[in-house]
């Protein structure tokens, strides 16, 4: 079974459709898929961990999602693990979930806990806890004596990682569900767990690609097969004029980092040749910094900002980019600047902070490609609407631009298709991730006639591999005693495996 680049999101009970029409009752292949799933599950939530887990609780219900969970548990697990089972409603129901209960490891201990009793078990520490109690199958309400077993549930210490969906989310309901650190969506995205309501219940998303063949949809994910494109060799006789000519023009004297921070990422990410303009009382120390880099210093006005009467020079730098990357570090006193150099760019350009304003985006219309890359706070000062995935394709689609809305769940979206980023998390929550961002994005829509990628496609994959990069961050790193550009020494790695 082939793995996809995108994911379609689905409802649960398309989900359940597709995979019941793939399976056609083989009971060969429904035993292989549930132990693909079980480990991916499983190095998912290791991978969160940091470490093997040496006492594991499972939380499972009568079907097979109990039996993913228990599945997951025993892949975690190694010698000396205990695993504690506790079943919602009584023991597994279905042949294939008894066939997974009966399975064992050797030096793994596996006990079980009455549901009465599943309160005494807040007195313990737990490495894992899995949520197997409902699946997609899930339909409200719930039944009174689940609904006390979840609220149970909420005492237990431990990382908490849902199978599929947390307990009580499907597509008829919104909670009360388990609460979940995790959750990991089994062979696409589960329309439920991109509500609102549902974000209080799902912590980070990931998604497991099975190998189901779900077909394409204007809404999906990606997965990190997705990264491909990057992984392929370069042509024999390509040269640095087919790897990116990208212009950055950004920084002040007063917010220097920003436009350094996307440079340094612009180079990391494969562009050739990357010119950067930015205040002549930072150019020195820039040039040292990051050689790589051709450096134009621009005069500033009194209170730092870029002056105007940089126009004519940033005009005829143009002339021969791929691509214009402007905003980072300007400052808002700078809009009608970065309004004049928009209206002149014919290039790809790739708005950021300072950028992401409307009379910049209307000035900007003769670009061939234009890419926002707004929070939740830049969205509504662009669009004047709170942040979310409908209105950034609603505001796509009036623009005729990329929206790439940051967030715990970044999407992009051209007015069309959505895509859901899931991977990266809390370690982005730091100041300068987003100029990275801009700087990755740049770079490969410089180069995205080389890598034989749509603009769209370039940006997508852009924002997968700095969420990539994120994760291995944190896998390698942990999340709190790092720096943000600390992200960069992750493109490679991700890359290879």
């Amino acid at each position: 079974m082939s793995l996809s680049a995108r994911l379609p999101v689905l409802s649960c009970a398309e989900a359940a459709a597709a995979e019941a029409a793939f399976l056609a009752g083989d009971t060969s292949l429904s035993w292989k898929l549930m132990n693909l799933a079980a480990r991916g599950v499983a190095d998912e939530a290791v991978a969160l961990l940091g470490r093997k887990p040496e006492r594991i609780l499972v939380l499972a219900g009568k079907g097979n999602n109990g039996a993913d969970a228990f599945l997951a548990a025993l892949h975690c697990a190694r010698r000396g693990t205990e695993i504690v089972a506790v079943f919602a409603e009584g023991g597994p129901a279905r042949a294939q979930a008894q066939r997974a209960w009966s399975a064992r490891k050797p030096g793994v201990r596996i006990g079980v806990v009455a549901a009465a009793n599943l309160r005494l078990l807040a007195a313990h520490e737990f490495d894992l806890i899995f949520d197997g109690v409902l699946g997609q199958g899930f339909h409200a309400p719930l039944s009174a004596e689940l609904r006390a077993f979840l609220r149970t549930s909420e005492s237990l210490r431990g990382l908490r990682i849902a199978v599929d969906l947390p307990s009580g989310l499907g597509d008829d309901a919104t909670g009360p569900a388990f609460r979940a650190d995790l959750t990991v969506s089994i062979g696409c995205l589960k329309r439920p767990l991109l509500a609102p309501n549902s974000a209080r219940f799902v912590g980070r998303l990931r998604v497991l690609d099975i190998g189901l063949p779900l077909g394409e949809t204007e809404e999906a994910c990606v997965t990190a097969t997705s990264l491909a494109p990057l992984r392929r060799p370069r042509r024999a006789r390509s040269d640095k004029r087919h790897q990116g000519r990208l212009l950055i023009v950004g920084g002040s004297d007063r917010m220097p980092g920003a436009v350094l921070m996307n440079t340094a990422a612009a180079l990391r990410a494969g562009a050739a040749l990357v010119t950067t303009c930015l205040p002549e009382s930072v150019r020195a120390k820039a040039a040292v910094a990051y050689p790589e880099a051709m450096w134009r210093g621009l005069h500033t006005e009194r209170d730092g900002r870029l002056a105007a009467g940089n126009l004519k020079e940033v005009r005829a730098l143009m002339a021969d980019k791929d691509t214009l990357l402007i905003g980072s570090g300007m400052g808002e006193k700078s809009a009608k600047l970065i309004g004049a150099i928009a209206t002149r760019a014919s290039v790809a350009l790739v708005l950021d902070a300072d950028a992401l304003r409307p009379s910049v985006i209307t000035a900007s219309k003769r670009a061939k490609v234009r890419v926002l890359l707004p929070h939740a706070g830049e969205f509504k000062r662009l669009s004047g609407r709170d942040a979310s995935v409908i209105a950034a394709r609603a505001y796509a689609r009036k623009t005729k631009t990329i929206v790439v809305l940051k967030g715990p769940l970044t999407c992009v979206t051209d007015g069309l298709r959505i895509i859901h980023i899931p991977f990266g998390g809390p370690v982005l929550a730091r100041g300068g991730s987003g100029d990275l961002l801009a700087g990755i994005v740049a770079s490969v829509l410089s180069r995205r006639q080389e890598l034989g990628l749509t603009p769209f496609d370039a940006v997508v994959l852009a924002a997968t591999w700095h969420a990539r990069a994120a994760d291995w961050l944190r896998e390698t790193h942990g999340e709190e005693a790092v720096r943000t550009t600390d992200l960069l020494a992750g493109l490679s790695p991700v890359l290879r495996g």
